[in-house]
């Protein structure tokens, strides 16, 4: 029987990772709790904060919240999810809340690690879940979205419990909770719906040991987080929207989804936050960023720089993953589907299945609905750069420093110009009080 000392010695929870594991969760704190004066407060944040201080008081506990991106009322666990973390810390700030939800989306993507000891069993599984964590925590898009009172920095909790029911959906807590956290997820957010459907419909067809689940209790798990959703609908039916909720081929041709996907686990770019109004090209947007830091009033250009790296970085890895890709062309079939591995097999439900669901709508999909699949945007990447080769290890510090570099300094541009004003950010929050 091996010793304790010489398990983690040869496992991937060594000294070293331990030390890599814990600095990032310091790091990824600290981006996002530091200058919490300095957060977005526009409309969406403010009416999620003033609903925390009515519920219970003078208003009911609601059944719906507020209108989404196309136009639908969401589902009311939009609202419940900062009304519980409100009643629970007693806060009565809306700075409060900011750092409440923040410690709770740290919390929620940190669920990859006991995920990570307990459910996977391959070491090179295991180091590609870790590097996902280590990116997620200093990506400039998770930073900037969990620096918000939106209910996006809650999807990781959801997302985690619902891809630990799946990966023992053969055993009946499993299956049960699959089912309940797959049905409770889009009621926080309505992408939600499309990453659980995906799941779900990518098991029945491609999962050669589906048999093995539990689908009863599956079943009686959905059932139970569906009725939340009863009072909706009744709502829904009785104030129908006066708007299209799709756009139609002009959104589906666009393929965006996947634009974002590529985009996203590299933080390639804050451009619409910060500089939107700028122009339109992408140059426009990220122009004043790139000149930071500055130095005694100049321009370092640092930023850009990280920026040059970044995308020098996935380059090599998207060059690798093609000549790789070519050389197992005839796995085509299998590698799409993601016969590989279970971390495979949940990454292509996502990327393909959740990703053709949300497109055939027609909506408008916004990056930010993509936060649903986390970690998958990360696995997609750091599988590509295959982390146990010494070339992709290199490229995926790189990458992490990098994000890191950019994330810092959107922290700091937010708080030494006030916000964006330019940009969809906004006036920083102490100055819009």
């Amino acid at each position: 029987m091996k010793s304790k000392k010489s398990y983690f010695k040869n496992s991937v929870f060594s000294s070293s990772w331990m030390i890599y594991l814990s600095a990032t969760l310091i790091i990824g704190l600290l981006l996002r709790l530091t200058y919490v004066n300095d957060m977005e407060y526009k409309e969406d944040e403010e009416y999620n904060f003033i609903q925390t201080q009515l519920i219970g008081i003078t208003q009911p506990w609601p059944w719906y919240g507020m209108p989404s991106g196309v136009y639908l009322a969401n589902p009311g666990m939009s609202i419940w999810v900062f009304a519980i973390l409100a009643k629970l810390f007693g806060i009565t700030q809306p700075t409060s809340l900011a750092h409440a939800v923040q410690l709770f989306s740290v919390f929620g993507m940190s669920l990859i690690l006991p995920f990570v000891w307990k459910f996977i069993q391959e070491k090179k599984e295991k180091i590609t879940w870790l590097w996902a964590f280590l990116l997620a925590m200093v990506n400039p898009f998770l930073v900037l979205y969990q620096r918000k009172l939106w209910p996006e920095p809650f999807l990781p909790f959801f997302s985690m419990l619902t891809l630990m029911g799946w990966w023992k959906k053969n055993h009946w807590q499993g299956a049960l909770t699959w089912g309940l956290i797959g049905a409770l997820i889009g009621q926080v957010h309505m992408s939600g719906f499309f990453f659980a459907l995906a799941l779900v419909l990518w098991t029945l067809f491609f999962d050669s040991d589906q048999n093995k689940t539990h689908w009863k209790f599956w079943w009686m798990g959905s059932f139970l987080g569906t009725l939340p959703l009863i009072p909706w609908f009744k709502f829904l039916f009785q104030n129908p929207i006066d708007q299209p909720l799709s756009r139609g081929w002009e959104e589906m041709i666009q393929l965006k989804y996947w634009t974002f996907w590529l985009t996203d686990p590299t933080g390639l770019h804050l451009g619409n936050p910060l500089g939107l109004l700028r122009g339109n090209s992408n140059w426009d947007q990220i122009s004043d960023f790139i000149r930071y830091p500055l130095i005694q009033g100049h321009p370092s250009f640092l930023v850009g720089l990280a920026h040059l790296t970044t995308l020098l970085s996935v380059l090599f890895i998207l060059q690798s993953a093609v000549i790789q890709l070519w050389a197992n062309r005839k796995q085509t079939a299998s590698l799409l589907i993601g016969k590989s591995s279970k971390t495979a097999f949940v990454q292509s439900s996502a990327f393909w299945g959740c990703g053709i669901l949300l497109t055939l709508t027609g909506i408008n999909i916004r990056r930010y609905y993509l936060t649903v699949t986390f970690p998958l945007e990360f696995i997609f990447l750091i599988r590509m750069a295959n982390p146990e080769k010494k070339l992709g290890k290199i490229l995926l510090t790189l990458l992490f420093f990098s994000e890191l570099f950019i994330s810092a300094n959107f922290v700091s541009y937010i708080h030494i110009n006030g916000g964006s004003i330019q940009g969809d950010y906004g006036k920083a929050y102490y100055l819009s009080k």
